[in-house]
């Protein structure tokens, strides 16, 4: 099996084979098992609170809290990670639904038990919290003392703890009402792919064809497409406003100054790391512009539209990846990471990580996620494109990141923050690129030359589109933060704005102007860029891989074990990149300005017209 576009409807579960599915019963055997740890988390929060109102009598029974805290939150973790996975394999599943939803509740219960833990601890003299932190029964929590210590100006009373856990459970009604109308309500019309047969829009046969070498295909997938976002503008309008207003929310009742700088602090971020990524890729503006005329002349068009920006540009006919050809072309081409590396990985794939195939009411996208101690699992929708298999060292990226991290550290350290993780799977999508690149014959312009576009589509989606992202957010957040509201016509005007500014040379139309409401990362506020920041310290990385070997390949995978036991910065600068300054960006940024010098060269050559 290769695309989806062989069936007028979709895939349903029942069509799948095992082995194209992912194997949860490492998590949960069934859901009778399922429940049974479900009945073990009334135990396991009483066991929690029991220290309550005696965190600082003495190092051990600190430690004795801590240690009972993050059994509690394992045992979390993992019903809700499992309750997760089933109700994205169908998410009109009535009963998947109902057991996510037991799940969430039980997060937010869990979160208010535990809302005296901080306060508490913190309400603790300077001087007492520091005796106990040094102790050395607390020594495995040491970084996690340190970084509640620098929380301390933004942790409330513990009744207002308690009442932020509360919340926390309505404030995900903008996200999850995004999530069901966009995954389960929204429909889309019939659509005509090349060879004129009439199938059911879905987003993997939207992205599948809008590569068409058909303008009109693509141009009618992509109207199809928008129609339902246009249709409901102003219901996602609202949904936005209200995601916004939460984070605003909490960021001032937390005492922060911006819902950005609230983000940014949970991972000790500086806002200089953002801005720094806003000015370089603006600063760049020409480069991009280049690409993009490139981009207009190989199409032979008059203007780009938006549904002119995936297609790629070699003339030859596109390939399609069977999924497991995919596997060995993605094992081979991460052969700098080691044989250790690879081998891990094979035994993955081997072992049902992967859910392969778009079925209907399979959630959208690509995501790797597990639960400690369990291996990591890979949600993809295959339609067999060369970006698919990017798509799948990608997560794959993410899954190693996790399977090393909880290997080698406790659970309270183990989870790395996104910031580090879109490093990790970038990382692999670079090498690959390299090594298919170093592979090609120097008389196969044509081959080369779509490598090459790949980059630099990859660079353009990942680093300059998610900057643009991230620019939107941090503007849309301070128009609410300044007292105006978010209007759909003000959100418009925002996203036309800034489309305009970062793609030059691009026709921006109503439907452009609109594309904020699609965006579902929007609703994990300032999230986005660290694709961006990653990419960027994904190619210093792995041009490190390339070129030392050995002693690249051993701080690489130390970064990887590492997880979450430290912060981002620190243990990406100990891997060799320095995201405080802008120089990894601007570094970035100058190899997508070679890449796009190549393909120049080779349009200019004439091989594209032979």
């Amino acid at each position: 099996m290769v695309a989806n576009l062989e069936r007028a409807e979709p895939l349903t579960r029942e069509d799948l084979a095992e082995e194209d599915t992912w194997d949860l019963s490492t998590v949960y055997g069934s859901g009778d098992e399922w429940e049974g740890d479900v009945a073990l988390v009334p135990a396991a929060t009483a066991a929690a609170t029991h220290h309550r109102d005696r965190l600082g009598e003495s190092a051990a029974g600190l430690a004795a809290a801590i240690t009972s805290v993050m059994a509690l939150r394992q045992l979390i973790e993992k019903v809700r990670v499992y309750a997760t996975l089933r109700h994205h394999e169908d998410m009109t599943d009535g009963e998947a639904l109902s057991r996510y939803e037991r799940s969430a509740r039980l997060a937010v219960d869990a979160g208010e038990a535990l809302a005296f833990f901080e306060p508490e601890l913190l309400a603790l003299p300077a001087d007492r919290f520091e005796a106990l932190a040094s102790a050395s029964d607390l020594a495995p929590y040491r970084h996690l003392l340190d970084d509640l210590a620098r929380n301390r100006p933004h942790v409330r009373s513990v009744e207002v703890e308690e009442i932020l856990a509360q919340v926390a459970d309505v404030e995900r009604g903008a996200a999850e009402s995004f999530a069901a109308l966009d995954n389960a309500d929204l429909t889309f019309d019939t659509v005509r792919d090349e060879a004129g047969n009439e199938v059911t829009l879905t987003k993997g046969r939207h992205a599948l064809l809008l590569r068409s070498k058909d303008r009109s295909v693509r141009q009618a997938a992509h109207e199809a497409f928008m129609a339902p976002y246009l249709a409901h503008r102003h219901t996602l309008a609202a949904l936005y406003a209200s995601s916004v207003r939460g984070n605003i929310f909490g960021a001032r009742v937390r005492r922060h100054a911006s819902a950005r700088e609230a983000a940014l602090f949970s991972t000790n971020l500086p806002v200089s790391v953002y801005d720094n990524l806003i000015a370089s890729v603006r600063e760049a503006t020409p480069v991009v512009g280049r690409y993009l005329e490139l981009r207009r002349r190989v199409l032979g068009l008059d203007v780009l539209r938006a549904w002119d920006l995936q297609v790629p540009l070699s003339p030859e006919p596109e390939r399609r990846y069977p999924y497991r050809d995919a596997v060995e072309i993605v094992l081979d081409g991460l052969g700098p990471l080691g044989e250790g590396y690879a081998a891990d990985l094979r035994r993955g794939f081997d072992r049902r990580w992967v859910d392969v195939y778009e079925t209907k009411g399979k959630r959208s996208g690509a995501y790797s996620w597990g639960a400690y101690g369990a291996p990591p699992v890979i949600l993809m929708n295959w339609n067999g494109t060369i970006g698919d298999v990017f798509t799948l060292a990608h997560e794959a990226g993410h899954a190693m990141h996790s399977l090393y991290a909880d290997a080698a550290q406790p659970f309270h350290a183990a989870q790395y923050p996104i910031f580090l993780a879109e490093i990790a799977s970038t990382v692999n999508e670079t090498l690959l690129n390299w090594h298919l690149v170093g592979r090609t014959r120097d008389e196969d312009a044509l081959g080369r030359f779509a490598l090459l576009n790949r980059f630099a589509d990859t660079y353009l989606g990942t680093v300059v589109r998610q900057t643009m992202f991230a620019e939107f957010e941090a503007r849309a957040h301070q128009t609410v933060e300044a007292g105006n509201p978010l209007t759909v016509d003000g959100l418009d005007a925002l996203y036309g704005d800034l489309y305009a500014a970062y793609s030059p040379g691009v026709e921006v139309d109503d439907a452009i102007r609109a594309t904020w409401g699609r965006i579902p990362h929007f609703y994990r506020a300032f999230y986005v860029f660290q694709y961006a920041t990653g990419l960027s310290a994904a190619v210093a990385l792995a041009a490190a891989l390339r070129d030392e070997g050995t002693p690249a390949q051993e701080r690489y995978l130390a970064f990887l074990a590492a997880g979450g036991s430290d912060y981002p910065l620190d243990t990406l600068s100990r891997a060799g990149v320095d995201l405080r300054s802008p120089e990894p960006v601007r570094a970035g940024l100058a190899e997508f300005e070679r890449v796009i010098g190549a393909m120049e060269e080779i349009e200019e050559s004439g091989a594209l017209a032979s």
